[in-house]
């Protein structure tokens, strides 16, 4: 009797050690703010020749853990979103991106010299070519965001642009006036 008692104590402790370790906040640990330099609302233009591209609204969710993008292109009803996390038992970032044409693509890498440099694998093509992508996010300082894409069909041999944008911090909105 006693030592059921004691085996059911010591349940009890490890129990409560194993849910007060998964309730902390893991999300708040240096890694997962190593992409927040991206966040906030941005007009986003071609890097070559200045043309309005689209706008995006970055966010940090789910308590800190995803960077999340929500993207809307302009004069083209295309739209799409990543969730970019820190993967802490593979010690990478990920981004997964979908959007409204039923495009996925899945990105690892992680923070290089002040560059998020996210990389695919080689992924099948309707061509029957296999496309090996290199996406990457400068932080060019508090208020520009350059984000550079390039894709190889010959597993990295040679580098073609995909595109090359430059995100601009939006002005912030006024506030809205109450009517009275």
């Amino acid at each position: 009797m006693r030592l059921s008692r004691i085996v059911a104590l010591v349940f009890v402790l490890i129990s409560t050690l194993s849910l007060a370790q998964h309730s902390a906040t893991p999300c708040q640990n240096p890694e997962f703010k190593q992409f927040d330099f991206w966040l906030g609302d941005w007009d986003v233009a071609s890097s070559a020749d200045g043309i309005p591209r689209g706008s995006s609204h970055i966010s940090k969710e789910m308590g800190g853990c995803v960077v999340w993008e929500n993207w809307t292109s302009v004069g083209s009803p295309y739209f799409g979103k990543s969730y970019n996390t820190w993967n802490p038992n593979l010690k990478r970032w990920e981004q997964y991106w979908v959007d409204n044409t039923a495009g996925v693509m899945f990105f690892h890498g992680g923070l290089k010299d002040g560059v998020m440099d996210y990389w695919t694998d080689e992924v099948p093509q309707p061509s029957g070519e296999k496309l090996l992508r290199h996406l990457q996010f400068f932080n060019l300082g508090p208020d520009k965001v350059r984000q550079f894409s390039q894709g190889s069909t010959d597993s990295g041999k040679t580098w073609h642009v995909e595109y090359d944008l430059m995100y601009t911090r939006a002005p912030a909105k006024p506030p809205k006036q109450s009517s009275r």
